[in-house]
């Protein structure tokens, strides 16, 4: 609590600017500071965030514990009203939520997917995949985070466009309902339709009600870790309070937490059951949640990884499960690596816009930052968007379980965790910024922290739940996110 204090005076005053990066952007990374008196109002984030809290007190109660299914209304809690923080905190930015989202999601050099979908490259989608490695070098001042990332979110937007393109009527329903004109009356654009306007909302809202959905595979790797179904709903209900996923909606890194979040679940899962069938179909449809996701970022691969060592980590305290852990990896691999060449079948040079997308993001991210000052401040830009409560928890435990004999599988997922974290560390690729970029590692990160037999116990999570959503929303109140 200590720490989150000190956290919460250093956003709210600046006295501390390195909080938020140590350059600004170009070349390094700093999150800019909010105008003074230019945030929105506090009281529905302050309304969604105690609505969030109250859930974590009623998981103490004798009605969740008197029948097991509760827990699973619980996690379905955490997603509605995770879904509605993230609405409830854009109230702080000057336009209000549906607005805020709209304008991320049409922002060129915020995201630029939706960017690239509504303009004549992606106009047809199978000559887009075909062209994707050409089409990259043009996008580097066009559309900078999709000449770096492989099509899949550029197709998502395009998909969205051609379904209200065939649709009128379900334009102006949507568009109508959330207050918009069909048309921006301040600055009309020719690539800005009505169905490309009504696109970008509902985009940008899945893309935040997919991050709230990554509770449920995160209760269920809480439960491969040790936790009851109570306490696993716990660590689920402290996911909708997290920084990261919370203020960067509608990233399209959102989404991305939840197929690598569940694919790891799945892992832990398939590791575990004794039924060979089962563990196959498990592994299969790890593979197949990787495979989404790594059509979605070249980061994917990395993060996948992550999860699978924490997953394994969990799997070697029972004797002769090595063999099975490797080959349920093995499985996984392979179906991932399959979906993500499929598209190959229609034209598309997956190694080709690889090769491209990395050495743009080595020449114009990587290369013009400097490796030893990220080293400092990228764990520092993790822990924050992390939140402090639960970065200082993991640290803490981390430590513990490393020192600690005989280790139980928590401790092992514990050290496996640091171990990746030091890695990726160590690599250097990412070079500011992870408080968005590494967003899907915060899942396994989160049941790192909490999960554990017997915990955490309902005050436990309800001091770190609400040091979260004081953080949250000091953060989207003070600064600009993202």
């Amino acid at each position: 609590m200590v720490a989150t204090l000190a956290t919460l005076a250093g956003v709210a005053s600046d006295v501390a600017p390195w909080l938020r990066g140590p350059a600004p952007y170009p070349p390094e990374w700093q999150w800019l500071r909010r105008a003074p008196l230019d945030a929105g109002p506090l009281g529905p984030s302050l309304a969604v965030g105690a609505a969030l809290l109250a859930v974590l007190v009623l998981s103490g109660t004798s009605w969740a514990r008197r029948a097991p299914r509760r827990a699973a209304a619980l996690v379905a809690a955490a997603v509605g009203l995770g879904a509605l923080f993230q609405l409830a905190v854009l109230e702080l930015e000057p336009e209000s939520a549906l607005p805020a989202v709209m304008n991320q999601t049409v922002y060129r050099t915020a995201t630029s997917y939706h960017t690239v979908a509504a303009s004549e490259d992606a106009r047809d989608p199978f000559d887009f995949l075909r062209r994707h490695d050409e089409l990259l070098p043009a996008l580097r001042k066009a559309g900078k985070h999709a000449s770096t990332h492989p099509p899949g979110g550029v197709l998502y937007f395009r998909g969205l466009i051609a379904l209200f393109e065939r649709s009128p009527a379900l334009t102006r329903a949507v568009l109508q309902g959330a207050g918009f004109d069909e048309v921006n009356p301040r600055r009309p654009r020719p690539q800005h339709t009505p169905a490309a306007r009504a696109a970008a909302l509902v985009g940008g809202l899945l893309i935040g009600l997919l991050s709230a959905a990554t509770a449920w595979p995160i209760a269920a790797f809480a439960r491969r870790a040790g936790s009851d179904p109570l306490p696993a709903a716990r660590v689920a209900l402290l996911w909708a309070l997290v920084p990261g996923p919370v203020l960067m909606t509608p990233m399209l890194d959102q989404a991305l937490c939840l197929p690598v979040a569940a694919a790891t679940a799945c892992l832990a899962a398939a590791m575990a059951v004794p039924e060979p069938a089962r563990a196959w179909r498990l592994a299969a449809l790890a593979g197949a949640l990787g495979g989404l996701a790594v059509f979605l970022s070249y980061g994917a691969p990395a993060f996948l990884a992550f999860g699978a060592c924490a997953a394994l980590a969990l799997a070697l305290g029972a004797p002769g499960r090595l063999g099975r852990a490797a080959a349920v990896a093995a499985v996984a691999a392979s179906v991932t690596t399959a979906l993500w060449m499929l598209p190959a079948a229609l034209g598309h040079r997956p190694w080709a816009s690889l090769a491209t997308a990395l050495a743009i993001h080595r020449d114009q991210y990587t290369l013009p930052r400097s490796y030893a000052l990220w080293l400092l401040f990228n764990p520092l830009d993790l822990a924050l968007f992390l939140g402090v409560p639960v970065a200082v928890a993991w640290a803490v435990r981390t430590a513990r379980s490393a020192v600690r004999a005989p280790r139980e599988g928590i401790d092992r997922l514990r050290i496996a965790t640091g171990l990746g974290l030091l890695a990726l560390l160590l690599a250097g690729q990412t070079r500011g910024e992870v408080g968005r970029i590494w967003l899907p590692l915060m899942p396994t990160l989160l049941v790192a922290a909490m999960a554990r037999p017997g915990g955490p116990t309902r005050d436990e999570a309800l001091v770190c739940g609400a040091c979260l959503a004081a953080l949250t929303i000091a953060m989207a109140a003070f600064w600009q996110v993202p």
